[in-house]
């Protein structure tokens, strides 16, 4: 279920304003687009959760608007994801490290993570998994060895990797 913010970030281009306006307005639904630039603002459509593609056709899910307002206070966190993966990350302040706690959270305390591990479990999050383990490890969320293979996230009880400082060791 999209946030209203999502909502209405989906419909602010003119385009995929008119192209949702165009499958509300086709009472059996829109045929599905054959050229790119249509299928692609339809996707979008799709991906906030107002649009469906039901066989061949694009229909409106009017439901989803009330749904939408009927839902609690967004986590601010919650605007930052679109179906379970990151879509951007936020300037440095508290959204940013509200944001790096919650991902630290993936990581199980005192276990040691292989730099292939770290990469993969982050991928799955964002794009640019590399730019989300340098901000953990340098907001002391995650420490890193020395030669970078090795990470854990911090534990009261010993972990295998020895601080000192931000930077670890095996």
């Amino acid at each position: 279920m999209a946030s209203p913010e999502a909502l209405v970030s989906a419909l602010a281009d003119p385009e995929r304003l008119m192209l949702f306006a165009r499958i509300c307005t086709s009472p059996d639904g829109l045929p599905i687009a054959e050229d790119r630039h249509t299928a692609k603002l339809a996707m979008r459509l799709v991906s906030a959760g107002i649009v469906t593609v039901d066989g061949d056709r694009y229909r409106a899910v009017p439901q989803a608007f009330r749904d939408s307002l009927a839902k609690p206070a967004n986590d601010p966190l919650e605007a930052l994801f679109s179906r379970g993966r990151l879509t951007a990350i936020p300037r440095p302040g508290k959204l940013r490290q509200a944001l790096l706690v919650k991902l630290a959270e993936q990581f199980e305390p005192g276990r040691v993570y292989t730099e292939p591990e770290v990469r993969a479990k982050l991928a799955a999050i964002y794009e640019d998994h590399a730019a989300l383990r340098r901000y953990l490890v340098d907001a002391g969320l995650l420490q890193r060895s020395n030669d970078g293979r090795a990470y854990g996230r911090p534990a009261e009880a010993r972990s295998g990797l020895e601080t000192d400082g931000r930077r670890t060791h095996v």
